[in-house]
């Protein structure tokens, strides 16, 4: 999933490594089908627009039709990092001339980056809480922790702040400058690798997430990938080390509390799927947290996976894109490998196992898994997630042979159907 070519700058600019993991398809829209104005959405960056896609297909992949949402209590709350300075000046105002200042004001009012929950809500109807959430890296997962406490104020009552959660994270890359200082700073991988656990780890890759899960509550789901246990969200406070360097104490006392709170035994969990971006500092406290809070007494072995490895670092997408991953984990029984590993860190080499780095297809039992998240800030988010333990049968399709059924043909034209 990471790639090199010139999609985004000329390879080379600046000498910096072209390969990172990007979103392909983004120019086109369909304004009219989401209800919204042609000029505002012209002017709006890639991402408001795949939000709005990717929000409407989380909906109908859960067995919703998003005309029933309407006027409810759907919240939705969007994870995104912003970068200062990314956006540029828009052209001078000529105060003389309607037209310059309409112009204006339509270029700053569509990328406040504020409208990426709001758009949602309009475009759908939805009358629950509307949220931007930065945290840095672990912004979508510290969204979706805001989202599960709202849906829990419901229960037992039915009376909390949201009845469905619509849940995303975003990250993309179009300006070359926020790659070259921190590719200069040994943030990122000078050759494009990202090599998670590895003693040869360089810094991490940039990558492109436009992500979305639908909550709800178990009762009223009619499509059930898996179930939240529980998720929370600390912040590492004052550090000697500075701000910006990690804190795996503060980490290790989120894990315990996460599993504490849900009751579960931590010798129960089965796969953490770790934050993990390949930087020298972040893997090595992340690997000693995750060992000192669910390895005690362990015996059997606890696979770590490595998202990152795959399609790179999507900064605050990368919450909901792991928690996506489990869910496609237990889908196929199945966790995919750390693809660039090769070598243990020496510094982690003690705590292997009982933690187990995947370096090819590992054959999994779906169990109870947690993901884990954090921010560069020192915002931590924790995440306990169990599978939907109803599998389907060889058989289950014969249900359909007694039921009448339209086959839908599409196509742009008559002839089209036809033929």
């Amino acid at each position: 999933m990471v790639t090199e070519d010139d999609s985004r700058w000329p390879i080379g600019l600046y000498d910096m490594s072209g390969r990172m993991g990007k979103l392909d398809c983004y120019k086109d829209f369909d304004s009219p089908f989401f209800g919204l104005n042609d000029q505002i959405i012209a002017e709006s960056d890639p991402q408001a627009r795949l939000l709005l896609e990717v929000a409407h297909e989380a909906m109908l992949d859960a067995g919703v039709n998003p005309q029933e949402l309407r006027g409810t209590k759907t919240g939705v709350y969007v994870g995104v990092s912003i970068y200062s300075m990314t956006d540029g000046y828009p052209e001078d105002g000529q105060p003389d001339l309607h037209e310059s200042m309409q112009t204006l004001m339509v270029q700053v009012l569509a990328n406040m980056k504020t409208l990426y929950s709001s758009r949602i809500s309009f475009a759908n109807d939805f009358k629950g809480p509307c949220l931007v959430v930065d945290t840095a890296c672990s912004a979508s997962l510290s969204a979706l922790t805001l989202a599960c406490n709202d849906l829990l104020l419901g229960l037992p009552t039915g009376q909390g702040n949201t009845d469905y959660a619509i849940v995303c994270g975003t990250h993309m890359d179009f300006e070359p400058f926020i790659f070259q200082f921190q590719q200069e700073l040994g943030i990122c991988s000078p050759d494009g690798m990202s090599r998670v656990l590895d003693a040869a780890a360089n810094g991490f890759v940039k990558a492109e997430a436009v992500c979305c899960v639908f909550l709800q509550r178990r009762q009223c789901a009619r499509r059930l990938y898996g179930h939240i246990l529980t998720a929370k969200m600390n912040v590492d406070g004052h550090k000697k080390m500075g701000m910006f360097f990690p804190s795996s104490e503060a980490q290790e006392e989120l894990m315990r509390m996460t599993y504490t709170e849900a009751n579960i035994d931590p010798k129960k969990i089965t796969f953490i799927e770790a934050h993990a971006t390949g930087t020298k500092a972040g893997d090595p406290q992340e690997v000693k947290a995750i060992y000192n809070a669910y390895c005690e007494g362990r015996t059997e072995p606890l696979p770590l996976g490595a998202l990152k490895s795959n399609m790179g670092h999507s900064e605050a997408g990368s919450g909901v894109a792991a928690v996506i991953k489990v869910m496609i984990a237990y889908e196929n029984e199945c966790i995919p490998p750390n693809i660039n590993f090769k070598t243990l860190k020496g510094d982690i080499e003690k705590y292997f196992p009982p933690l187990l780095a995947i370096t090819e297809k590992y054959p999994y039992t779906p169990g109870l898994a947690g993901v884990n998240n954090f921010g560069i800030g020192g915002s931590n988010a924790h995440v306990l997630l169990e599978p939907n333990h109803k599998l389907g049968t060889s058989d289950g399709f014969l249900i359909a042979e007694t039921i009448p059924r339209i086959v839908n043909i599409c196509g742009r034209t008559e002839d089209a159907v036809k033929y």
